[in-house]
């Protein structure tokens, strides 16, 4: 016995067919493993710092490139359809922000001659890396790119008839409160 959740849309397609738009399919549309919405490139340049004596010096200082990549899981998004006010809600995850990767062919030295320990180099880069990368904009740049993907992958199933809405994923209530 087949089972719908949420509403159901007529579309006609092209043998002029009536057929229904449902939940599932609109989640089928957007079923992508993960989605990389955004790969940000951070450019930073950071310190060694040192002894010398009784001094604190800088021993060298290292420019660097860090690329930092934004995604989501597309299974979790959830949609909801408002028959009576022709409105398709897609209920969106909040993006995953990944970790800087170092591109480890574009160090830089100063001193060119500077003697540098790699793990120490790494370490220290990394955590420039997160701690200046602007993650609130990353987030940002990334719903964008999202909403544009779900509204471009769900276009032909709604068509121009339906208005496309979007809201976090902590506000939908679909099946878990059926159950309630």
């Amino acid at each position: 016995m087949p089972v719908f959740f949420g509403g159901a849309l007529p579309w006609i397609t092209d043998n002029h067919e009536t057929q229904y738009l449902t939940t599932s399919d609109l989640k089928s549309a957007v079923d992508i493993d993960s989605l990389s919405t955004v790969d940000y490139t951070y450019h930073g340049i950071v310190e060694k710092h040192g002894k010398f004596l009784w001094m604190d010096r800088v021993d060298y200082r290292v420019k660097y490139e860090a690329h930092i990549r934004a995604s989501y899981t597309m299974s979790d998004i959830q949609f909801d359809i408002d028959e009576e006010n022709e409105i398709v809600t897609a209920y969106l995850p909040k993006a995953q922000v990944g970790e800087p990767q170092l591109d480890n062919s574009k160090f830089g030295y100063l001193p060119e001659n500077a003697t540098a320990d790699m793990k120490d180099v790494l370490s220290l880069c990394r955590k420039d890396a997160a701690d200046e990368v602007d993650k609130k904009e990353i987030k940002k740049q990334a719903d964008a790119s999202l909403r544009d993907t779900v509204k471009a992958l769900t276009l032909p199933l709604i068509e121009d008839k339906y208005e496309l809405d979007f809201k976090p994923l902590a506000e939908y209530k679909g099946e878990a409160d059926s159950n309630a």
